[in-house]
């Protein structure tokens, strides 16, 4: 497996890069081996990006600044985007660490017929975020959707009774399932420090309405989540829906994928890395879960200081891919797949902490 790799210097977390090669089309300007990899920088100020691409080819993307989301969406891979539209209209937002805020799933919307020859698809925007964590304050799952196109976002909703969540995530297909992932302490327990519960909130309507919330039914295997690391999940065509998350049974902190049928609760657990990382606290560094056009799903993880990449196929995650240099204090990794077998990968080097510089570097491979 050959491998280029670059590093740049900036001062705000992870920025989009690459994204346009996931769609399955060529990046403007790349080589007929090797795409291009552009880096488009957010808004001064602005953290914890999360990004899609639509089937029309349009990103959409939330983001955090100040204490509020704002979503913006860009139909020239990233040269351009539209101006800023406030997600959250009460409340604020957590975005401490270099995870948390607020996250992004499209989901059924609906037809828009511009003429009698051309219609086009327009997704709905759901978007999931927490409360800012402040003394005295209830931290509970919020909600809004646009299906506007994200011109106006609905006023905010809670998901659940519980507060004190984290982790929260959200996933969304064309047929109107969305389904938020998050975890909290209830009920609680003493044997394993810095684990949370997990629970699900599902709505069968494209949004419109959710059911309460679920506590999680995973086969063979302890519903406990590293208390403050990330999830993410993802929509599959196959009918599925599925969670990355790093576990705390046994103080293990390694990385399971999560599958059900998306209109049922009965999760069969798949592990994605092998290394029996044992630790009594969160080391904060959740995964990263996509699919590249032909629907092969990659995860990005880290484990013991240094991130991977690893690749599900024929029923079980293989490879195990280290970045180039290999270094300590790796975190936050990402990795995207084309249709030409190109898999790139964005992490960061240095401080965990959003409030200082670090290094975000890449690799093609």
């Amino acid at each position: 497996m050959k491998c280029v790799s670059r590093d740049i210097q900036i001062s705000i977390m992870l920025v989009i890069a690459g994204v346009a090669s996931a769609s399955g089309a060529p990046a403007v300007g790349a080589e007929s081996t090797v795409p291009d990899v552009r880096v488009v920088h957010l808004p001064e100020g602005a953290l914890v990006p999360d990004v899609m691409m639509d089937s029309a080819g349009v990103l959409h993307m939330v983001y955090g600044l100040g204490d509020d989301a704002w979503y913006v969406r860009s139909a020239d891979n990233g040269r351009t985007f539209s101006s800023p539209v406030k997600v959250n209209t009460v409340g604020k937002v957590t975005l401490t660490m270099g995870e948390r805020g607020p996250k992004l799933a499209l989901g059924q919307g609906a037809m828009l017929t511009t003429n009698s020859r051309f219609r086009v698809w327009q997704p709905s925007i759901h978007v999931v975020w927490a409360d800012q964590w402040l003394p005295g304050v209830q931290v509970y799952p919020r909600y809004s959707r646009s299906l506007d196109g994200g011109r106006t976002f609905e006023p905010p909703r809670v998901l659940a009774s519980l507060s004190g969540i984290d982790g929260l995530t959200v996933a969304a297909d064309g047929e109107g399932n969305v389904v938020a992932f998050f975890h909290q302490v209830s009920p609680p327990q003493q044997e394993i420090p810095q684990a949370h519960r997990l629970y699900l909130a599902r709505s069968t309507d494209d949004g419109a309405t959710f059911g309460p919330e679920e506590r999680m039914k995973i086969e063979g295997m302890d519903d406990l989540a590293c208390s403050m690391c990330m999830m993410r999940a993802r929509m599959t065509t196959d009918g599925s829906v599925d969670l990355a998350l790093r576990v705390a049974n046994d103080n293990i902190r390694d990385f399971f994928l999560l599958r059900s049928l998306k209109r049922e609760n009965d999760f069969t657990p798949l592990r994605v890395n092998e290394d029996y990382w044992e630790l009594k606290t969160c080391p904060m560094c959740g995964p990263e879960l996509t699919l590249d056009p032909a629907g092969r799903m990659l995860c990005a993880f880290m484990s013991r200081h240094r991130v991977y990449w690893s690749a599900l196929d024929e029923g079980r995650f293989k490879l195990h891919v280290a970045t180039p240099a290999n270094e300590n204090d790796e975190i936050y990794p990402a990795a995207l797949g084309d249709d030409k077998g190109h898999v790139l990968m964005v992490w960061q080097v240095g401080p965990m902490a959003v409030g200082r510089q670090a290094t975000v570097k890449w690799a093609m491979y």
